[in-house]
C-alpha cells in the first residue's frame, strides 16, 4: 500500500536534516504548501507519476493539523506522522549561530522569542496524534539521521530501506568519483583475450558462460558477497541511506558489467538497487 509522512516541526528543529534522509530513500518530496492545496497535489503526485509508492510531505507546523485532517478522511493510502521538537532555548541558540531568519518574524513581523513560542504551542496540539516523536534538543545532525532511518524502517512494512548502486566501470577510464568502495575484478579471467567474445559484453550469454566456467568466478561472488552483507548492514545501522560500490576491471566492459550485474540481482532481497554502467551506457535501462 501506498505510504505518505506528513514531517513537521518548530523552524530549527530539523526538518532540512530530515528532508536528506528521505531524499535518499527514495520519497517524493513535497513541502511548504498550503493545506488547503494537500488533495489537489497528491492526487496529481499519484496520477503522474504512477511508480511512485512513498510521498513525503514537509509542511510548516502551522500548516500541519490541517494538512493531517484532511489528510485523516482518504484510504487509498497509509498516512504516518513525523514529528520533531526541541526546546526553545536551543532554538534560540540555533537561530543566534545561524543568523537565518524565522519565517514568521518576516511574515507576521514578530519577534523571534514570540515566533519560536507560536511554534511550540502547535507541537504541542499535534503531539497525541504523531506516530512518531523526536526531540532534537540534544541530537546531532548525525544522530537525527540515524535514529531516523532505523525509526522509517520500523515503520515502513516495505523491506531494505537503504538504496545500493552498483556502478561498473573500467580502469583504463579512470575511476569512478564518486563511489564509497571499489570492488576490483582484473582477477578474473579476462572475456576480452577470446575473439569471439571481444565485442560483447558481461550480460551476453556466452561471456556469463565463459566466466562461470571458470571456479574463481564463483569464488569471488561468494566472498564479494559475505563482505558486502557484513557491510551494508553495519551502513544500514549507521543511518546510510545510499551507499554506492564501484566494479572495476580493465575495459568496464565484461567483468565488470556482468559482477555488477549479478550483485545487483542478489541484493535487490534485501535492498533497493540500482545499476549504472558507465563505460558500457548502452546496457542502461
Amino acid at each position: 500500500m501506498k505510504k505518505i509522512y506528513i514531517l513537521t516541526g518548530p523552524s530549527g528543529a530539523g526538518a532540512s536534516t530530515a528532508k536528506f534522509v528521505f531524499e535518499e530513500l527514495g520519497f517524493y518530496i513535497l513541502e511548504n504548501f498550503p493545506a488547503i492545496l494537500t488533495n489537489d497535489l497528491i492526487d496529481k503526485v499519484l496520477a503522474t507519476r504512477p511508480g511512485t509508492e512513498r510521498v513525503c510531505l514537509i509542511p510548516r507546523i502551522a500548516e500541519a493539523r490541517e494538512l493531517y485532517q484532511e489528510l485523516k478522511k482518504r484510504n487509498d493510502f497509509e498516512l504516518v506522522t513525523i514529528l520533531l521538537d526541541c526546546s526553545s532555548e536551543e532554538l534560540m541558540h540555533r537561530y543566534t549561530l545561524s543568523r537565518h531568519i524565522h519565517p514568521n518574524t518576516a511574515l507576521s513581523g514578530i519577534s523571534l522569542e514570540k515566533a519560536i513560542e507560536g511554534d511550540l504551542e502547535l507541537v504541542n496540539q499535534l503531539k497525541g496524534r504523531c506516530d512518531l516523536y523526536i526531540d532534537t534538543s540534544k541530537t546531532t545532525i548525525k544522530e537525527l539521521r540515524t535514529t531516523l532511518y532505523n525509526k522509517i524502517e520500523n515503520l515502513d512494512s516495505k523491506k531494505g530501506i537503504t538504496t545500493v548502486k552498483f556502478v561498473s566501470f573500467g580502469m583504463k577510464n579512470g575511476i569512478q568519483k564518486d563511489i564509497d568502495m571499489m570492488i576490483d575484478c582484473r582477477i578474473l579471467p579476462n572475456p576480452y583475450w577470446v575473439e569471439s567474445l571481444k565485442e560483447k559484453t558481461g550480460e551476453d550469454l556466452d561471456v556469463i558462460d565463459y566466466l562461470n566456467s571458470y571456479p574463481e568466478t564463483g569464488h569471488f561472488l561468494e566472498m564479494t558477497i559475505a563482505y558486502l552483507e557484513y557491510h551494508f548492514a553495519v551502513m544500514q545501522k549507521a543511518g546510510r541511506g545510499f551507499y554506492v560500490v564501484g566494479v572495476a576491471c580493465s575495459g568496464g566492459q565484461h567483468r565488470s558489467t556482468y559482477v555488477a550485474n549479478y550483485l545487483k540481482k542478489y541484493f535487490e532481497k534485501k535492498y533497493k538497487t540500482l545499476v549504472f554502467h558507465r563505460d558500457c551506457p548502452e546496457l542502461n535501462k
